[in-house]
């Protein structure tokens, strides 16, 4: 049995609960209905992901951490499958009562439970492992926020997690980043960016900006997040494909290092020496696709080689990248990039397209020389 303040509200017959339970507490009390494939009777929900719940419980262990936002539980009816038992599983005490909100005493009595986790099974399992796998026994106490039902049968849990799933948009991976980027201002956050090997999608909408905001080959060239083509026609790429394709480049030691100011400039030159080797693609973009996803991702894909060889030859410049490149030119003149060209670089139009393309121009970059 478990005790505690709560507002009680009702909403089309059913009844709910607000309550902030103790994290510790709130593990005890509730449970994840799990999905058996050799049960067809068996819960509705996916095991709980270990590394969703290690996230949130690394989270959970800083000092300053806070979880404000609840989720779904319900006290189930099983008695009666087409519901109508609503209100009937727990004791409520009320205080004060306006309309069809009260405040007062929720009493869960042991014959209620468990409490069946329809939207928070990581958040509370994510406590739960920081609690009992970390020796975070401070967390035991940390309020978090919940919902209660009073008697939703099975398939009304069903339903809620069904609406709640399907109809919650996750963010769009370039707002994600955008969200990164002003997230590794933060040195602590830097440092948790850095461990699970995303601080490139930081940095990449940092460079993406200040390419698209200088005066070379990118300037008014990769779109933003919430803008479309009609918004901004002299776009090419979206900002989402070019930072992705950034990947190769962001993640190597030398770039590592560098500040998102460095690496822009550094890109800049890179793209500068290719334009010098099909200009011509670069006159008008929506007719070629050196400057759409087959082109960045294969180009860049092949960047982390040929700065290393700039750098061998003492200095990352314009001339030093372009002496390399311009054997890249073997493989086809501008024509090689055309939109409309069925046999060049725009028959590659997918992940492992783009790898096979920067195989195939890898071929025509100078041997290494000892």
């Amino acid at each position: 049995m478990h005790k505690t303040k709560a507002i009680q509200f009702i909403q089309n017959g059913r009844i709910f609960y607000s309550v902030v339970i103790p994290a510790g507490k709130l593990a005890e009390l509730s449970k994840v209905d799990v999905w058996d494939p050799n049960n067809p009777q068996s819960g509705y929900q996916r095991s709980p992901s270990t590394s969703r719940k290690r996230e949130i419980g690394q989270y959970a262990l800083k000092p300053d951490s806070i979880m404000p936002v609840g989720g779904l539980l319900n006290a189930r009816d099983v008695e009666d499958a087409d519901g109508g038992h609503y209100g009937s599983k727990l004791k409520f005490e009320i205080e004060y009562k306006e309309g069809d909100i009260s405040f007062g005493t929720l009493t869960i009595p042991d014959k209620a439970l468990p409490l069946y986790i329809v939207d928070m099974q990581h958040r509370i399992g994510g406590y739960e492992w920081a609690i009992q796998q970390q020796g975070g026994e401070r967390l035991e106490n940390f309020p978090l926020v919940a919902t209660i039902a009073d008697g939703l049968t099975k398939m009304e849990e069903v339903d809620q997690f069904d609406i709640i799933n399907t109809t919650q948009k996750k963010v769009r991976t370039d707002l994600a980043r955008r969200l990164k980027s002003i997230q590794v201002k933060d040195v602590d956050h830097m440092l948790a960016l850095d461990k699970r090997g995303k601080l490139w999608e930081a940095k990449g909408p940092v460079i993406a900006e200040n390419l698209n905001t200088s005066s070379g080959v990118w300037s008014g060239k990769i779109l933003p997040p919430n803008k479309s083509k009609a918004d901004q026609p002299t776009m090419v790429v979206r900002e989402t494909s070019f930072v992705t394709s950034l990947k190769p480049i962001l993640q190597t030691p030398y770039f590592i290092r560098q500040s998102e100011e460095t690496a822009a400039e550094l890109i800049n030159r890179y793209w500068t020496a290719i334009q010098k080797v099909w200009p011509d693609a670069f006159k008008n973009p929506d007719a070629y696709v050196i400057q759409k996803s087959p082109g960045v991702f294969s180009l860049h894909e092949l960047a982390p080689e040929v700065f290393e060889m700039a750098r061998d030859k003492g200095e990352i410049t314009v001339k030093s990248i372009f002496e390399i490149v311009k054997s890249l030119g073997e493989i086809g003149e501008a024509e090689y990039w055309e939109v409309k060209n069925s046999e060049g670089a725009a028959s590659y139009g997918s992940m492992q397209g783009f790898r096979f393309l920067a195989s195939e121009l890898r071929q025509y970059l100078p041997k290494i020389e000892n």
